[in-house]
């Protein structure tokens, strides 16, 4: 029996023959085998097929270059050493066609008959959810990705994910209701290798994380997942990730009655001379103390917010802000500290608190990292501006207290 894989690339096997290489270093054979199997059982008319390989050119005696080529895929075939290469591709009436009859696995085929069968309102739940687990393990990848433009391919890539992306996340919720969040995590796992930017494959992942214990991992996880999208799509985390975060901190702690093992937990792992980075949820919770603290000290605090603007002063584009972005974490590690503390507010923006005596010194303190990041990226296209702000006592409320530079 023939292995025909399309999901994440081309590929024909038979036992230990393989004849992907050469199928693959020819765009126009492989779309002729592709386009033929995947319409397995149709006959395609000579004018579709050349529709299918020359789509934008016009070829001299189209006809008899399609021979040449089906003469190359019955060649190809033959080295599969099978006994009746010709037989696999016929011609009549002026059609082509991949014989029906032909024993062979193909798992686009494959991944379609477990989606029809999964979605049939008379299959209970479980079958429903191993049904789709199995399409799901079938998808290796977006279908033909070397030929993704194809006019006939994109339509499919698109109806293949979308069943993609149902299965997995269908399966995952099923395993989820029944408490198999080991199950979970390896199937979320190899989705996000195939989709990194869908969130669900991320959020159902980390709930598996927590619910079996493993709270490092479902933080690394999350810190990941915030720092994909910021600098993919330049957007803050949702609020159902930003909760998931919150529910992590709260389940990743067991009783404990050896206070030292708790103090040993909370020293930092390694010694950093740079100032402290924290995730936006800690930072919040931080400033609230310190609001609660000058409240009844009278201590003063200052919160200052770092925004990267273009010279209109709107967002500048990804590619410019990623960079940009980087480049400012470092020098405000650099520059601040080393009981200081920030974290990125926004695509654009971090946010520092600086325990501080005075307005005076803050400013002095954002004029420093401003001027470092004019004078180390004079090409960058960005423009720094700060605000600063000291922390407000839970009882008072002031004016805003504003300085801007621009780098």
């Amino acid at each position: 029996m023939l292995e025909i894989r399309m999901f994440g690339e081309f590929s024909i096997k038979n036992g230990g023959l393989d004849i992907s290489d050469s199928v693959n270093r020819s765009k126009r054979l492989r779309a002729m085998l592709a386009y033929l199997i995947t319409h397995k059982g149709r006959e395609v008319s000579q004018d579709d097929l050349i529709e299918v390989l020359w789509p934008d050119e016009d070829v001299e005696n189209p006809a008899n270059t399609l021979k040449t080529i089906l003469y190359r895929v019955r060649t190809a075939i033959a080295g599969l050493g099978v006994d009746d290469a010709h037989s696999f591709i016929t011609y009549q009436r002026g059609a082509y066609s991949w014989t029906p009859t032909i024993p062979c696995f193909v798992d686009v085929h494959e991944f379609e008959r477990l989606c029809r069968e999964a979605e049939k309102p008379s299959t209970e739940d479980a079958e429903r959810a191993e049904l789709y687990r199995s399409a799901a393990e079938l998808y290796r990848g977006d279908f033909l990705p070397k030929n993704a433009l194809d006019f006939w391919v994109v339509p499919l890539t698109g109806f293949y994910r979308t069943k993609f992306t149902k299965a997995v996340c269908y399966a995952s919720d099923y395993l989820s209701a029944e408490d198999r969040h080991e199950e979970v995590i390896p199937l979320c796992q190899n989705a996000i290798k195939i989709d990194p930017y869908e969130e669900y494959f991320h959020q159902s992942l980390i709930r598996a994380q927590i619910a079996v214990g493993r709270h490092q991992q479902a933080m690394e996880h999350y810190d990941f997942v915030n720092e994909l999208f910021f600098s993919k799509f330049g957007v803050n985390p949702s609020h159902e990730l930003t909760a998931l975060y919150k529910d992590i901190v709260k389940s990743s702690k067991k009783t404990e009655v050896n206070l030292s093992v708790i103090i040993d937990e909370l020293k930092e792992d390694v010694a950093d001379t740079g100032c402290f980075y924290c995730e936006y949820e800690p930072f919040r919770t931080i400033y609230q103390l310190e609001a609660r603290a000058a409240t009844r000290s009278g201590s003063v605090v200052y919160i200052c917010l770092l925004t990267l603007s273009d010279a209109r002063g709107n967002q500048p584009k990804l590619s410019v802000l990623n960079k940009a972005m980087e480049k400012l974490r470092i020098i405000v590690t650099n520059a601040l500290r080393h009981g200081d503390l920030f974290t990125r507010y926004s695509v654009n923006q971090y946010l520092a608190m600086l325990p501080v005596t005075s307005f005076e010194t803050s400013d002095m303190v954002m004029r420093r990292i401003t001027s470092i990041f004019r004078r180390e990226n004079p090409k960058i296209p960005a423009m720094l501006t700060y605000t600063i702000h000291p922390i407000v006592p839970v009882d008072f409320v002031e004016d805003e207290v504003v300085s801007v530079i621009d780098a």
